[in-house]
C-alpha cells in the first residue's frame, strides 16, 4: 500500500447533515488545504474557524490542525468542518486533490480503511484496535458498540500479551532443551511442567474465546418464560401482557399443554413471550424445555418462593390482597404496565452486564485464537506420553506446534502481519477511516 502520498476523503457519515468532515493525512497535508484557507498557520495544533475557497465556493469552516507524530495516524493531519450537503463534501475533495495535484504534490483520495491502516503502520494502533475501528463503525446495537469499544480501548491486547509472554518462555525452554539434548543430566524443562503450563495457557484462551462477540453478539429477540404451577394465572397474565385474548383461560388446572409464543413490545424492547404449562408431573418436560435458552424466567404464583433463577412474580393480587411491589393483578393495567417495565430493565440489565465482559471479536481473529488453543491441544496430547518428570522425547517437533501457536496469536494483534493478512483486514473498512 502507498503510504508516501498524502490522502484526502469525505469521513463523515453519508447523507445530508449540518457539518461534513473532510480529513487529509501526509506529509503535504497542510501544504494542499493552507492555500484554500485565511488561516496563517496550519502548522500548529489547534482549531480556527474560517474559510475555505474552492472553485466556485467561498464557504464558512472549521480547521482542525493536527501534526504528526501526535496524531490518529501518526502523520501531519487537517481536518475541514464544512456545510455537509454530500455533493458539496464530494466536490470540495476533488478540488483540493485537483488543486494539489496541479502544484506537484503527491496527494489523492484514499482507500477504504487507509487513515486506520496508517494508524497501524506507524505504530499508533495495534492491529487487534484498528480491527475494532471496523467493528465500532459496523455496530447495530449497545452491546456491539460497547464491545467494540472494549477492543478498542486494548482489552485484546491486554488479554493476549500475558499469554504470548508466557507461552514464549515455554517455547524459550523447548528451544534450550534442544540445543543441550546431547548432556542427559540437563533438562530445561520436565513433561509435566510443560503440560501443566501449557494447559494453563489454553484454558485461558477458550476464556478469550468465551469473551467474544461484537459483530457476532446476539441479536436476536429475547426470550421471555411465564413458569410456575398449574392455575397459577399465567395464561391470564400472559394475555394481559399481549394486550389480547391469545390463549384460553380456564379455571381447570391443565388448560395449557403445550408452551405458547408470541411477539410483544415492553417498554420499548422487542420481546417473545412464552406461556408454559403448569409445573405438574405429566407436563413439566413441556415447560422446562420452554426455558432452556430462555433470558429471563418470570415464576408466576400468588404465594411461596420463587426458584434462585427466576424474577418472582406474585399473581392474582385481586384475590390475594398482597401489597409487594412484586404482586400484579393481570386485569390492572397499572400492575400490567409496572410488570412489563420489570421486565424490559431486567432484559436492559442483563445485556449490559453481559455486554461490558466481551469483546468485538473479529472472524479471522477467532479463527487464530482458535487454531492457536487446538495447537496447544496437541502439545498437550504430544507431551502427555513421556514421564512427567522427565525431559520431553520429541521436542523439535513440540517446539514447531508451540511456535505456530505464539505465530497465531501474534497474527491477531500484528506483531507477525503478513501483506495478505493486511489486505483482508482493511479492505472491510469504509472510505475515510
Amino acid at each position: 500500500m502507498d503510504i508516501e502520498s498524502t490522502i484526502a476523503a469525505v469521513s463523515s457519515p453519508p447523507g445530508a447533515s449540518e457539518c461534513g468532515l473532510l480529513r487529509f493525512s501526509g506529509c503535504d497535508a497542510v501544504s494542499v488545504v493552507s492555500p484554500h484557507t485565511a488561516c496563517a498557520d496550519l502548522t500548529t495544533r489547534g482549531v480556527t474557524e474560517t474559510r475555505v475557497a474552492v472553485g466556485d465556493f467561498d464557504l464558512p469552516a472549521t480547521v482542525l490542525a493536527m501534526p504528526g507524530p501526535h496524531s490518529y495516524t501518526g502523520e501531519d493531519v487537517v481536518e475541514l468542518l464544512v456545510p455537509g450537503n454530500p455533493l458539496l463534501l464530494e466536490y470540495l475533495v476533488d478540488g483540493l486533490v485537483g488543486s494539489g495535484t496541479s502544484r506537484g504534490l503527491p496527494v489523492r483520495r484514499a482507500t477504504a480503511g487507509e487513515f486506520t491502516y496508517r494508524a497501524w503502520y506507524n505504530g499508533r494502533v495495534s492491529l487487534d484496535r484498528a480491527e475494532s475501528v471496523a467493528a465500532i463503525i459496523a455496530a447495530e446495537s449497545d452491546s456491539e458498540l460497547q464491545a467494540a469499544r472494549h477492543a478498542f480501548a486494548g482489552d485484546t491486547g491486554r488479554l493476549l500479551t500475558p499469554l504470548t509472554s508466557e507461552l514464549t518462555q515455554v517455547l524459550a525452554l523447548v528451544e534450550a532443551g534442544i540445543d543441550f539434548a546431547d548432556q542427559e543430566d540437563v533438562v530445561a524443562i520436565t513433561a509435566g511442567t510443560l503440560t501443566s503450563r501449557v494447559r494453563a495457557i489454553g484454558s485461558s484462551l477458550r476464556d478469550f474465546l468465551a469473551s467474544g462477540g461484537g459483530a457476532e453478539l446476539e441479536r436476536g429477540v429475547p426470550r421471555v418464560v411465564l413458569r410456575g404451577p398449574a392455575n397459577a394465572g399465567k395464561s391470564t397474565l400472559f394475555n394481559a401482557l399481549l394486550g389480547r385474548e391469545r390463549v384460553v383461560v380456564h379455571g381447570q388446572a391443565g388448560t395449557t399443554r403445550d408452551a405458547i409464543e408470541e411477539h410483544v413490545v415492553m417498554d420499548g424492547i422487542d420481546v417473545l413471550l412464552v406461556d408454559t404449562p403448569g409445573d405438574e408431573v405429566q407436563v413439566a418436560a413441556a415447560a422446562a424445555s420452554a426455558e432452556s435458552g430462555s433470558d429471563l424466567v418470570l415464576w408466576c404464583a400468588p404465594t411461596g418462593d420463587a426458584p434462585a433463577h427466576a424474577m418472582p412474580v406474585r399473581t392474582k393480587r385481586d384475590l390475594t390482597g398482597d401489597p409487594g411491589p412484586e404482586s400484579v393483578c393481570a386485569f390492572t393495567a397499572e400492575d400490567v404496565a409496572r410488570l412489563a417495565g420489570r421486565i424490559a430493565g431486567a432484559i436492559r440489565t442483563s445485556r449490559q452486564s453481559v455486554a461490558r465482559s466481551r469483546l468485538a471479536m473479529s472472524h479471522r481473529q477467532r479463527g487464530l485464537a482458535s487454531e492457536s488453543r487446538d495447537l496447544l491441544e496437541q502439545v498437550v496430547a504430544l507431551a502427555g506420553n513421556d514421564p512427567s518428570d522427565r525431559g520431553l522425547t520429541r521436542p523439535a517437533e513440540v517446539a514447531t506446534l508451540l511456535r505456530c501457536a505464539l505465530d497465531a496469536l501474534g497474527a491477531i494483534t500484528g506483531e507477525v502481519p503478513p501483506d495478505d493478512v493486511l489486505g483482508l483486514v482493511f479492505a472491510e473498512f469504509c472510505i475515510g477511516k
